[in-house]
């Protein structure tokens, strides 16, 4: 794997010329002092921008606590470390607005997905700001994508490394993850789609294995072979219905990237040439057949991190305050969604 293979796979690289088939994004270039932000170790203090948010939010909730002041000041030392990014965060509030008030977040490459354990209902939705930075600034993933993206390629020792780090907030869609899948590109040519959620047997994809590889051959052959610009890469999408594909994202081909139900020893040695499977297709195809098949949840190995130690003890007074404030407005937002709609 190379750099500039990885470089290719930045969503700022691939989105201009891919618009039109993947989801509604928007570009947020991070500023240095938000980087900084993300990449201390300071725990989970959210910027000033959120304490409105979480102050409303805790309004009349959590009588259980009795008479908390939710304006009360933080301690001195907490005040010290909480910073401001106005001119950023109004931006990411105007975003949220336009995407109807629920959006996902990532950096060039990957999402908060290993920060799920704090996102409310477990979801990476984002429907405050407060949420967004919380998944950002909980997430080891996003400090890798910060912090050293280029570890595992052979030439990153000898290439001039520049990264033009974004924020990258697309417009929240429900996505059923059995109809996700992974595809992997070798020379320009498709050799493997795995079942994307290899921790759940769907039994609809044996049911229609033969359609759901036609229409991805298919989308691949129209709108990927030859355009993307590396000729060794992983692609994800969603078959949403029949004859109706959506790309979701573009991945190194490396070990950087979940080889799902494939091994990379497998595909790093794979022939193109290979003779043809069946049906013409020379791709293989895999997916758990039955429940006996799905693979451990890749996540779920992920610890607990210290400031979530610190909510459950108390220990850290202030992260819990902010904590709860988040929960009661999500509730609030969920009691108002339901009623909008049973209207």
């Amino acid at each position: 794997m190379l750099v500039k293979d990885v470089l290719a796979c930045s969503l700022p690289a691939w989105y201009p010329q891919f618009e039109k088939i993947t989801i509604q994004t928007e570009i947020l270039p991070l500023t240095s002092p938000v980087v900084d932000y993300l990449l201390e170790d300071g725990g989970l203090i959210l910027p000033t921008e959120c304490n409105k948010e979480l102050r409303d939010g805790a309004e009349g909730d959590y009588d259980d606590f009795g008479d908390v002041d939710w304006d009360l000041e933080q301690p001195s030392e907490s005040v010290a470390e909480q910073k401001s990014f106005p001119d950023f965060s109004s931006k990411i509030t105007a975003v949220l607005k336009s995407f109807g008030g629920q959006l996902f977040c990532k950096l060039n490459w990957s999402s908060p997905k290993d920060a799920t354990w704090i996102g409310l209902d477990k979801s990476l939705k984002c429907t405050s700001l407060s949420q967004v930075y919380l998944l950002l600034k909980s997430s080891d993933f996003i400090t890798h994508d910060l912090s050293m993206p280029f570890a595992d390629c052979e030439d990153a020792a000898s290439e001039s490394l520049h990264v033009e780090y974004c924020l990258i907030l697309r417009k929240w869609i429900d996505i059923n993850p059995g109809i996700e899948y992974r595809c992997f590109v070798k020379k320009q040519e498709l050799i493997a789609i795995s079942q994307r959620d290899n921790s759940t047997y769907y039994e609809h994809i044996m049911k229609s294995e033969s359609s759901i590889k036609q229409d991805i051959l298919s989308f691949f052959k129209e709108h990927i072979q030859h355009k993307f610009s590396s000729d060794n890469y992983v692609f994800d999408v969603i078959r949403t219905k029949k004859d109706k594909v959506i790309l979701i994202d573009f991945n190194p081909f490396g070990e950087t990237t979940d080889s799902l139900f494939f091994t990379w020893d497998e595909l790093s040695s794979w022939s193109c040439d290979n003779s043809i499977l069946d049906g013409g297709v020379k791709f293989e195809f895999r997916y758990a057949t039955d429940s006996s098949g799905v693979q451990p949840h890749p996540y779920r190995h992920y610890s607990i991190p210290s400031d979530f130690v610190d909510l459950s003890t108390g220990s850290d007074p202030a992260k819990l305050i902010d904590f709860l404030k988040l929960q009661s407005r999500s509730s609030a937002n969920t009691v108002v969604s339901d009623s909008d709609s049973d209207e």
